[in-house]
């Protein structure tokens, strides 16, 4: 009986065994697979371009590159001087794109001429 046993779980682990191993490895990687998942889709994705000026967390910044594994930004550092803003100094700051959503960022439309849709008074 405990021969039988014996043979039946071997014949299991021999067929059936690569599962097994092929399972046990994608839980060991699976934040590894999610995050090249997530990677993949901002660089082959049009939400963010290079040269693109946006607001990142509250500040703005501009789109120096966006890689496979992270996105290179330059942040501005503006100030206000004769109640005119300038920019002071600005940083480059590197975030892994599957970090991104961690981050607040917003693309402002262009400036939009709404004077075509005003209504006129005649």
């Amino acid at each position: 009986m405990q021969e039988q046993l014996q043979h039946q779980i071997q014949s299991i682990i021999g067929n059936y065994g690569w599962m097994l191993i092929a399972g046990f490895a994608v839980l060991l990687f699976r934040s590894a697979i999610e995050a090249s998942v997530e990677s993949f889709k901002v660089f082959w994705g049009d939400d963010l371009n290079t040269d693109d000026v946006i607001i990142l967390d509250d500040r703005p910044a501009r789109v120096v590159r966006v890689g496979i594994f992270k996105t290179i930004f330059f942040i501005y550092e503006v100030g206000v001087a004769e109640g005119k803003p300038y920019v002071k100094s600005g940083n480059k700051m590197a975030i892994q794109n599957d970090k991104l959503k961690e981050h607040r960022i917003e693309k402002p439309l262009p400036m939009l001429d709404l004077s075509k849709w005003e209504k006129r008074s005649e």
